[in-house]
């Protein structure tokens, strides 16, 4: 037609466009033109119409164009071109017309129904629901899996009536909670506001935990740890760490303090990426403080010496209640790596890494069984052995339950009040000597051995571990002259 301008698209990519009509009359080939009369799409072969359709009816739209194709009287490249629709489409509704005919594009889609949870299945899990019996005991009596089970009652397909004389727990989502945190008043998550306001004019000295019941709470699973933690009495005396008045209490920021160790945060500057109203939950609290009011909230707790005085007090609880682990105690040293830039560490060896690198050493005095009573810091690392003398044995001198009298020492000279096992770093007979004048046992190796024993020196011998188990061993034993004293070797 005269006037008429050809519209020409090309979109190579896979996805669902709508075609586009033109208000004019278009060619799309010699004979064959398409225009678009009051909502209708009508195909022309020179000046007659031949076929039309809604214009939103995109089914018609296909079958038309994948008969004209069919036919020979259009291409693909032609169809995709002129309509502006991806030419991947166009083969697929070829491929259907050939195969299926015009029918094929107004039968409804195939759709498989469910396979497991049928209307039947169904009926009789709501049965069993509604005599009160658990998810659980439901999918063990159909024989179906309980998460099946229990993605249909949380899609709302299934329903878990409440118990008899209680009600309906409504959990709220992680969307719903990030949205009433991003709109709390007082910033974000800070939404206890009549208890923040007390707090900040002194009317409150610490806010109550309050646990509510919520679903995808990001790092949830530390609260399994929670009895445990509770059970070596990380709450235990936490009374005798003084805070000023505040919202939040002791027992919420060493708990806090607690799951970021879980969490393997390593520092508090991770908490700025963490959700404050998400961390909160866990704590039965609106959300944790900012990181700069927990860490003016940690030094203040570091002051005049009171977590050390605390975690001395948890020390000797932990050794009154397994007086039995604390008679033999191993004396350990690791080297902590110091990446900050603030304080110039010397430099310590760390084997790991084969390098000298800044660093502290910590000194672990742990439990026959490996579990840690204490542990001593040096920035500045003296050695293993005036560790041991100058810090390590006063403290268990004075703390470890159970020990001889000076009268029973007095008459059993072999008598010993506990025993320390270290590693070679504190091999030294004067130390030996000393350690025996305390009326300390101790075991460690000898770090100049010599030759090997002859193999005639050892019989077999049955070694009872602390398990129980019971181990046949060959062993060997020497009397040892070390520094004018006499010592057993093994």
């Amino acid at each position: 037609m005269p006037g008429a301008t050809p519209i020409l698209r090309e979109n190579p990519m896979p996805q669902l466009l709508l075609p586009i009509f033109p208000d004019a009359v278009t060619p799309i080939k010699e004979l064959l033109s398409v225009g678009k009369q009051d909502g209708q799409v009508v195909y022309f072969h020179g000046l007659l119409p031949v076929f039309s359709h809604a214009e939103e009816d995109l089914a018609t739209f296909r079958m038309i164009t994948a008969q004209f194709i069919a036919q020979g009287h259009l291409r693909v490249v032609d169809v995709s071109r002129a309509f502006g629709v991806p030419a991947l489409s166009v083969k697929r509704a070829l491929k259907r017309y050939r195969q299926e005919g015009p029918k094929g594009f107004y039968v409804p889609p195939r759709r498989r129904g469910p396979a497991v949870l049928t209307a039947g299945v169904l009926k009789q899990a709501q049965v069993l629901l509604d005599d009160g019996q658990a998810v659980s005991r439901v999918a063990t009596e159909l024989g179906i899996k309980s998460d099946t089970l229990s993605k249909a009652v949380r899609a709302g397909r299934l329903r878990v009536p409440a118990a008899k004389g209680t009600c309906a727990v409504v959990s709220s989502t992680k969307s719903e909670r990030s949205a009433l945190d991003s709109a709390a008043p007082m910033g974000v998550g800070a939404s206890h506001v009549e208890a923040r306001v007390a707090a900040s004019v002194g009317g409150l000295n610490a806010v109550a935990p309050q646990f509510q019941a919520a679903v995808d709470v990001p790092r949830g699973g530390v609260l399994f740890a929670l009895p445990a933690l509770l059970a070596v009495g990380l709450l235990e005396g936490c009374e005798e760490l003084t805070l000023p008045p505040g919202y939040y209490g002791i027992d919420s920021l060493l708990m806090l303090i607690a799951f970021m160790a879980l969490a393997r945060l390593e520092s508090v500057e991770s908490l700025r990426t963490c959700a404050p109203g998400e961390w909160g939950k866990l704590l039965g609290l609106d959300r944790i403080p900012e990181v700069r009011t927990l860490r003016e909230k940690i030094g203040l707790l570091s002051q005049d010496d009171h977590a050390e005085k605390w975690s001395a007090d948890l020390c000797r609880r932990w050794m009154a209640a397994a007086p039995e682990q604390a008679g033999i105690l191993y004396v350990d040293a690791h080297v902590r790596v110091y990446y900050g830039e603030q304080t110039k560490l010397p430099r310590h060896y760390v084997a790991r890494q084969r390098l000298c690198q800044r660093a502290t050493a910590d000194y672990w005095v742990n439990a026959i069984d490996g579990q840690p009573f204490f542990r001593v810091t040096q920035s500045v690392d003296p050695g293993l052995i005036k560790v041991l003398e100058g810090e390590i044995l006063p403290r268990l001198e004075r703390d470890i339950p159970g020990q001889p009298s000076a009268e029973v020492l007095a008459a059993e000279p072999l008598r010993h009040r506990f025993t320390l096992v270290f590693d070679r770093e504190g091999y030294s007979p004067e130390l030996f000597k000393r350690l025996k004048a305390r009326r300390v046992a101790c075991l460690s190796y000898r770090k100049y051995p010599g030759d090997d024993w002859s193999p005639e020196e050892f019989v077999d011998g049955t070694i009872a571990l602390r398990s129980g188990e019971r181990v046949r061993m060959r062993l060997a034993e020497r009397g040892t002259l070390l520094g004018g004293c006499q010592f057993a070797a093994h």
